[in-house]
């Protein structure tokens, strides 16, 4: 997957939460928030998994989103209302995270771009997790893990992120 499709991935899944998202601590009553402008940077080290997807070179890049988040009935959510759009035209929009106590999860099904050595793509379904979790400097620290359900590029993808507020 090249970096635009990283970055349409991420902006469906795995896009921004990051510092200053003064997250309540778990012994708190204080509602979850994540709003502002965020720096994502993504593939921050190699990438794991066991598709071949995983061992395809791609250069760690940094896109800039903003978030809105609100909380309802006990739950939060944050929304990312700008930033890049995703060049992987199956990526779901927009994009929403739900606070669990410890982290903003994301969850989502599209198509997967898997580029092969021919350069040609071929389009197959896939299933993507992403968490953003607080970290103690105010950055969030993400992981999207991938799963690719056919094709060449069958198997699982994982990556990290990180989020600093801007």
């Amino acid at each position: 997957m090249d970096r635009r499709s990283v970055t349409a991935l991420l902006g469906v899944c795995a896009v921004p939460v990051a510092s200053a998202v003064w997250l309540s601590s778990v012994a708190s009553a204080d509602p979850a928030s994540w709003n502002g402008e965020y720096a994502i940077t993504f593939i921050v080290g190699p990438k794991a998994g066991t598709s071949m997807a995983a061992g395809q070179p791609e250069q760690q890049h940094t896109e800039i989103y903003g978030f809105q988040s609100s909380c309802a009935s006990g739950k939060c959510t944050a929304t990312i209302t700008s930033g890049p759009a995703p060049s992987n035209p199956t990526v779901p929009q927009p994009v929403q995270f739900t606070w669990d106590g410890s982290s903003w999860a994301q969850a989502s099904d599209f198509q997967w771009d898997c580029r092969m050595p021919d350069e040609t793509v071929q389009w197959n379904p896939a299933h993507a997790e992403v968490r953003y979790t607080p970290q103690a400097d105010g950055s969030l620290a993400g992981t999207m893990r991938t799963e690719i359900f056919s094709g060449a590029c069958q198997g699982t993808v994982e990556m990290n992120m990180t989020a600093e507020r801007v």
